[in-house]
């Protein structure tokens, strides 16, 4: 059981960062604001005691996603950096199951934000119980233990008279007068503030203290049925037979060329793309699952069932790389016709994303070893996420669509919605476009940039460079035309 000192620093971190991050997100449009508050929950996470060897990765990649917030400004992109940031804050909490990261198996991965919810929610429970136990009563008699007792008691009605006090403020403009001649304070905000904080410190305290509890023994959450060896291996060759003949299809429509496909299917070649790179990303990802599972659903088997489950699992693995190149083959006569999206440029990482997994899968299950196999994967998904954001997308398909202007009608529409990574790109390149679209364009970075910007704590790197590279542009006439735009995803 952790120590009264573990105790104290964990109220006292749960306190801290519930009153800064109550103080941080009270703004409408988040930026740095959301790093701070990661570096802040990741210090008090790594410096409380916790029995074992720590991971620092998990909190190093956490608050590099967060940091994103104060970097990038692309919708989906940083959604995806949200979630991957709260996903591997949670990755510590396996420890309180003795679970070593790099050996961790998927259902653990796929339950650990769960894992932390409960942790938020009832690991506070526990941490009150001691706090109690050891806190309040141990150690205090006579006047010292009733003291502690009614600071506890005081602690507690705060809360509730703020929270019912501002509800009958609100239900009576009498009562509200009378309070705020008494406090001289509105007290509707002061009690959001204190909820606010006081729901962010418990459910700190909840997460610190299951990370410093002594960890349990380890078990399955999930025991797979074993169905057998031949009942495994069939469906798995017919699904590489399958896949050959896909495979075979794919070489005459590549070697045969646009006259081939136009007289075959009577669509052009890139109409023929257009209809199939989402579907082939989607078989893919499907093989994922059942190769990763295979081995357990077949079980204990002799070598030579063993070996035969093998050679067919890596010839899965093989062809579904064949259907992957299909599929980047096809997106890029898609984006040659169409040009850059944010749904063809997150598609692309998608893929390789799966791509990654598939060698992770070809170098441990394939070869018996499936239990680096799902950490494989969550370290190729951080990569990925990881390079998806050093690229720049949105600057990316700024930059590619205005290059290639000349070759096709360039889609104002999905310019515009770019977010501010793509601004001082669209500014300087502005002469590219005709001028009725040179007018839309400008009219709509305007209206959208110079703005009042948030206060500090939503500052952003790439809105201060759209708002700059906005300044720059010069007030429009209402524009004659109107662009025409709503391609493609």
């Amino acid at each position: 059981m952790p120590s009264n000192r573990t105790a104290r620093a964990i109220i006292g971190s749960a306190v801290t960062i519930g009153v800064v991050a109550d103080q941080l997100f009270r703004t409408p449009v988040w930026g740095i604001n959301l790093p701070i508050a990661a570096i802040l929950l990741a210090a008090a996470a790594t410096t409380i005691p916790a029995p074992g060897r720590r991971a620092l990765w998990p909190w190093l990649a956490s608050v590099f996603f967060a940091a994103m917030w104060a970097v990038r400004d692309a919708e989906s992109l940083l959604a995806m950096d949200l979630l991957a940031a709260l996903s591997l804050a949670s990755l510590p909490l396996l420890q309180e199951r003795s679970i070593q990261l790099k050996a961790v198996e998927l259902i653990d991965l796929v339950t650990a934000p769960l894992r932390t919810a409960w942790a938020i929610s009832a690991g506070t429970l526990g941490f009150a119980s001691f706090a109690r136990t050891h806190l309040v009563t141990t150690g205090a008699s006579g006047p010292n233990q009733r003291a502690r007792a009614i600071t506890v008691g005081v602690l507690l009605a705060v809360p509730l008279l703020l929270l019912f006090g501002a509800l009958f403020a609100a239900a009576d403009p009498v009562f509200n007068h009378a309070l705020s001649s008494v406090f001289f304070v509105d007290i509707g905000p002061l009690a959001a503030h204190t909820i606010t904080a006081g729901l962010l410190a418990w459910a700190t305290a909840g997460f610190l203290w299951t990370l410093a509890k002594p960890p349990r023994p380890a078990g399955s959450l999930l025991a797979l049925p074993q169905i057998g060896g031949l009942q495994v291996l069939t469906p798995l060759v017919a699904t590489v037979v399958l896949f050959a003949v896909f495979v075979g299809v794919q070489a005459t429509s590549l070697f045969g060329g646009a006259t081939f496909v136009e007289t075959t299917t009577g669509l052009t070649y890139a109409e023929y793309a257009r209809g199939g790179f989402f579907e082939l990303q989607f078989a893919a990802m499907l093989v994922l699952p059942m190769v990763y599972f295979a081995p357990a659903f077949a079980g204990p088997l002799d070598p030579a069932a063993t070996a035969r489950l093998r050679r067919v699992m890596g010839v899965q693995i093989g062809l579904t790389a064949l259907v992957l190149a299909s599929a980047l083959w096809r997106m890029g006569l898609y984006v040659n016709a169409y040009g850059l999206t944010e749904d063809r440029v997150n598609g692309i990482a998608f893929m390789i994303w799966i791509a990654m997994t598939l060698v992770v899968f070809a170098l441990t299950v394939v070869r018996g070893q499936p239990r680096h196999a799902a950490f494989g994967s969550l370290v190729a998904a951080v990569v990925t996420l990881a390079a998806l954001n050093l690229v720049n997308p949105h600057a990316m398909i700024a930059r590619y669509n205005l290059a290639n202007a000349g070759n096709r009608e360039v889609d104002v529409a999905n310019l515009s919605r770019l977010g501010g990574d793509a601004v001082p790109i669209l500014v300087s390149q502005l002469s590219l476009l005709p001028a009725d679209q040179r007018c839309t364009l400008t009219a709509k970075i305007r209206k959208r940039y110079l703005v009042s910007g948030a206060d500090w704590r939503g500052w952003n790197l790439s809105r201060e460079r759209a708002r700059e590279a906005a300044r720059s542009l010069a007030p429009t006439e209402p524009c004659p035309v109107t662009a025409k735009g709503g391609g493609a995803p």
